[in-house]
Order: structure tokens, then C-alpha cells, then sequence
């Protein structure tokens, strides 16, 4: 392989590629002059001193101990449904209702249903005030009975006026993929009419954890900034707790693999303004820290009144709280949209894309084999392909789970079942790169132009990505990159080539990393991103473009050390 053909000239025009950066700076100064201010928090509101947190916790042990084994669509779900709808029946002001639906909790049909509390206003606007009554493991006294007996107290300090429609939702199905809220908000008969969703969210655990506002989605969506600066404040008054701000870099990650837990995730991946209220962050609490002796009154107490204050603010307010970008990064008091984020990924992948253009066009006039050169670039791609055909194979026939997202990582901790799986995607891919060496695929046979198939296949799959995740593109932007440094013959470029081959997947697997702090993933970790995979949270589409894009890694580390003296690699 040559990277120019001595007779036509060289296959890589660097005049041209440096040329298109220019848009690359345009866009980074776009950047700097799109930045909004962040709304302010709604004035908080102090409650009335009609929420009574000590009856509230007696209501969460009543449930965690006379029903401690509430999965979904269970008989112990439906009686603390039962007791939900007495608790709603004595609020004369309000009406009752339930909404019936089945969904699917560990591969098997359950049978659900959400009880429902309309308190009307005088305003158009609605807030929903929604908790899960459901639990996969445990008496869940800090998550979901807590939450069941906040909201149910709840129902009685809202008996005084208010100006907007109160909807009170006791939810089943928060284990089974976010069932229970997804068909709250179907079947609310005005959706236009939300103006916010609150999730209580395990508020009466005894070791507190932030953070204590949840505004994560499944999607590539943020959430309202006023309406989680407003939760935020309201907790910082009522439950003297600290609001916890992720760096840029951890809000990137967040966007570009979308990972939300809990209820508000999916509302928010749907466009609804949401946010979970928790005494206990973002990851569901283990069984373990869930028992009775973890249920804390004072917990109960501080965080259902920091509810009642969001609300409260909410429903004195003008107008709905301020959403601010459809997707954005906070620095501070001002937010980065989307929109310029997404321009920044492109104009980056642009200056590779139309080198690459270039150079196939070129090797096409110079009748260099284009075509075989594609198709060994494509090629290299094989054992990664593999392992994820792989790993959907297994996911079909059932050894590796595929739980509805978002789902609870500590019900899929490292086990048997991961290391089996594990093992089998490695031997496919090794068979794979061994089937390969075997036909011939290797930097010592590869074509003319074999870097110029490489170029086509990282920007085809940079561009893939940016349609599919742009954020997800940003980060994978300097893969598209990488052929370039083999396009000359040069040693030291080419041993360079090699070291930015690692540098260029950092940004991807810091992002990995940061998620899997967030959430607190540990060892686990991919374990779950695999299971995320298998469950289609991360797509098709986008981990075939990861596959390509891993496979253009391996073409530029092989070319580069064939080049570098050693003909038996690739």
C-alpha cells in the first residue's frame, strides 16, 4: 500500500484538509456567542405546616411491613394500591381514577395499574406529583413506600387552594422498564396541559446521597433548568442539603450515552418538563439499604416537604417554568445549546470527511482498486462486528438478559451468566481476526489505497453517528482523523499514528467512565453497558458505527506498524 502514486501524485491533499478547519473555527466561535443565561430558580414557597412528616413515615413502615414483597403487578402492589385509593377517597375536593395496563417485567405479562388523584385549579396548567409503589427486591421502606406514604400525604396537605390542576399518581411498573409512568402520561386526557412532572423518588433513606435532584433522560434531551434549579432550592431549605452540579464533560457523557435512571428518565426523552426528588441519588437503593432500619422520619419529613415546596412554587408561577435548550450544557449561570454542539461535532468530522472524498476520488482516477481497498478497510471492522452479533444472539436465546431501560444495574452485577458471555464474544472476535489473516485482510496484503478505504469508513461512520447522537459524534470526532497520519511513509508520523490511535478513543471512553461513576457502576460496568446494548437503549445503527470506527483504529495501527518494520501484523 502507498499513499501516493508516484506516476499521478500524491493520494491526500493536506492543502485541502487544512483548509477545512475553517468551518471548525467558525462553529467553536459560534459556540462562544450561543451561550444563554440560565434561568433563576422560582422563589421557593414555604409550605403550610400541613405536611405532617411523622405520619407520613408511619405510613411508609405500615407498607414496607403489612406488604414487603411489592413487584410489579403483584398482590402486595395491588393491596397498597387498594389502601392508596381509601387514602384518595377522603379528599372530597378530588376525584379518582385508575388506569389498567399490561406490561412486560422480566420477559413474563404483568398486569398493572396507576391510581390516580385529580385535584382541579383555576389555571390551565397541570402538575403531576408522581411515586412507584412497586419494589424489585425487599420491603422497599426507603424507595417506594416511603414515596407511596409521602404522596399520600401529600393528598391531604393539597386540600387547600391552589391555583393549577394537581394530579396525585401512585404508579406500578417503575421496575419494569418505566412502564407505570409511561402510561400515566398516555393516558392523561390534556398531555399539553403538564407543565411539570415531580418524581419522589426513595426520599426516606437514612444515608443520604447526592445527587438530590435527578434530571437524567434515556434520550438525548435536558430537562427544564428552572424547574430543576427550582427542586434544587427547594431542597437546599427544607432538607439543608447541598445542589450537586456535574462538570461539562460528565453532562456531555450524559447526552451522549443516555442513561437516566428512575422515573423522570423516559418523561423526559419524551419532551415533558421532569425531575425526581431523592434522598439517596440517582441509582436505585440496594436491598440491603432498603429495610426497615434504613427508613429515616426525619429523611420522610425533609424531603416530602422539599416536594410540597416545588410545587407550591410551581403553581404560584406565572407561566411554566423555563425550559432553555431542548438539549444543553451547564457552565455556571449560562447554558451551551444543543444545536451548537452538534455544529461543533460536524465542522470537526468535516476537514476528514472531504479529505477522504478527495483522496477516493483520486485513487479512483488513478485506477488504484478502490473497490478492494473498501472492502479491506470495511473488513477490519469483522471481529467487532462479530462480538455484537454475538452479543444479540445470546440477548435472542436468553443468556444474556434484556431487561426493559431504565432498569435497576444492581439486579445485573457480574456473575457466571457475564463472564460465559464475555468469553464467547472474545473467542467470535478472535476467530474472526484469525478468519481474516487467514483470507488475506492484512496490512501485508493490503490494496494501493487501502488508507483511502480507511478514510471512507471512518467519515461514513462519523457521519452515521452525528445523525443518530451528535454529542456521541463530538467525541468521537479525532477517530475520523486517524488514517491521515499513514497517508505518508514517513516513520516517525507512522509511529506517531500509533499513539494517537489510544489518544484518539479517549474522549470515548472517558465518557464511558464518567456514566459509569455517575451511576455507580464499579466493575459492573461493562457488564451493563452490554446489557444497555443488548436491550436496544444504545441502537443497532449506533454500535455498528462504533464497530467501523473500531475497526479503522485497528486498519491504522496495523498499516502503521507494517510500516514500521514489522510485515507479519495486520
Amino acid at each position: 500500500m502507498q499513499a501516493r502514486n508516484p506516476a499521478n501524485g500524491p493520494l491526500i491533499d493536506f492543502r485541502l484538509y487544512r483548509l477545512c478547519f475553517l468551518p471548525a473555527l467558525l462553529a467553536v466561535i459560534v459556540a462562544m456567542f450561543s451561550l444563554e443565561g440560565a434561568p433563576d430558580a422560582l422563589e421557593p414557597v414555604t409550605p403550610p405546616s400541613t405536611f405532617d412528616g411523622d405520619r407520613a413515615a408511619a405510613v411508609a413502615r405500615q407498607i414496607a411491613t403489612t406488604a414487603p414483597d411489592r413487584t410489579a403487578g403483584s398482590d402486595a402492589d395491588a393491596a397498597i394500591a387498594d389502601l392508596v385509593v381509601n387514602r384518595f377517597e377522603d379528599i372530597p375536593s378530588g376525584a379518582v381514577s385508575e388506569q389498567r395496563f399490561t406490561a412486560s417485567d422480566d420477559g413474563e405479562d404483568v398486569s398493572l395499574r396507576n391510581v390516580l388523584l385529580t385535584l382541579p385549579g383555576d389555571a390551565d396548567e397541570t402538575i403531576v406529583i408522581v411515586a412507584a409503589r412497586d419494589v424489585a427486591h425487599g420491603p422497599g421502606a426507603a424507595s417506594s413506600a416511603a414515596a407511596t406514604a409521602i404522596l399520600v400525604e401529600l393528598a391531604n396537605a393539597f386540600r387547600v387552594s391552589h391555583e393549577k390542576t394537581f394530579v396525585l399518581a401512585s404508579i406500578s411498573g417503575s421496575t419494569a422498564g418505566g412502564a407505570g409512568v409511561r402510561a400515566l402520561i398516555d393516558g392523561l386526557p390534556e398531555r399539553d396541559a403538564i407543565s411539570a412532572v415531580i418524581v419522589i423518588s426513595q426520599p426516606g433513606s437514612i444515608e443520604r446521597k447526592p445527587p438530590f435532584v435527578v434530571g437524567t433522560s434515556t434520550g438525548r434531551q435536558s430537562t427544564s433548568v428552572q424547574l430543576e434549579r427550582t427542586a434544587e432550592r427547594a431542597v437546599e431549605v427544607q432538607a439543608v442539603e447541598p445542589s450537586r452540579e456535574d462538570g461539562a464533560f460528565t453532562q456531555l457523557a450524559r447526552l451522549a450515552i443516555p442513561s437516566g435512571l428512575g422515573d423522570q428518565a423516559p418523561l423526559i426523552a419524551d419532551g415533558i418538563a421532569a425531575i425526581a426528588i431523592s434522598s439517596a441519588g440517582e441509582r436505585p437503593l440496594s436491598s440491603e439499604a432498603d429495610q426497615l432500619d434504613d427508613l429515616a422520619p426525619k429523611s420522610v419529613d425533609e424531603f416530602g416537604r422539599a416536594v410540597q415546596s416545588t410545587v407550591a412554587a410551581l403553581d404560584v408561577a406565572v407561566a411554566e417554568p423555563a425550559h432553555g435548550p431542548a438539549a444543553h450544557l451547564e457552565l455556571g449561570d449560562n447554558l451551551v445549546p444543543g444545536w451548537a454542539l452538534a455544529a461543533l461535532a460536524l465542522a470537526l468530522i468535516l476537514p476528514a470527511a472531504v479529505a477522504a472524498v478527495d483522496a477516493c476520488a483520486r485513487a479512483g482516477r488513478q485506477s488504484l482498486g478502490l473497490g478492494p481497498a473498501l472492502a479491506w478497510a470495511a473488513a477490519r471492522s469483522l471481529p467487532f462486528v462479530g462480538a455484537l452479533a454475538t452479543l444479540y444472539l445470546l440477548a435472542i436465546i436468553g443468556d444474556v438478559p434484556r431487561p426493559g431501560f431504565p432498569f435497576d444495574p444492581g439486579l445485573y452485577g457480574l456473575g457466571p451468566r457475564a463472564a460465559i458471555a464475555f468469553v464467547i464474544m472474545a473467542l467470535v472476535a478472535g476467530a474472526s481476526a484469525w478468519l481474516l489473516h487467514r483470507r488475506g485482510v492484512s496490512a501485508r496484503r493490503a490494496p494501493e489505497s487501502a488508507v483511502c478505504g480507511l478514510g471512507a469508513i471512518a467519515a461514513g461512520a462519523c457521519a452515521v453517528l452525528w445523525l443518530l447522537n451528535p454529542y456521541l459524534a463530538l467525541l468521537a470526532a479525532p477517530l475520523a482523523h486517524l488514517w491521515l497520519l499513514v497517508g505518508e511513509a514517513t516513520p516517525a508520523r507512522r509511529a506517531f499514528a500509533v499513539l494517537a490511535c489510544a489518544l484518539a478513543c479517549v474522549p470515548l471512553l472517558a465518557a464511558a467512565a464518567a456514566v459509569a461513576g455517575a451511576l455507580d457502576l464499579g466493575a459492573d460496568a461493562p457488564w451493563i453497558f452490554s446489557l444497555m446494548v443488548a436491550d436496544g437503549q444504545i441502537g443497532l445503527l449506533t454500535m455498528l458505527a462504533l464497530c467501523f470506527l473500531a475497526g479503522v483504529v485497528a486498519g491504522v495501527v496495523a498499516l502503521a506498524l507494517r510500516r514500521l518494520g514489522n510485515p507479519e501484523i495486520g
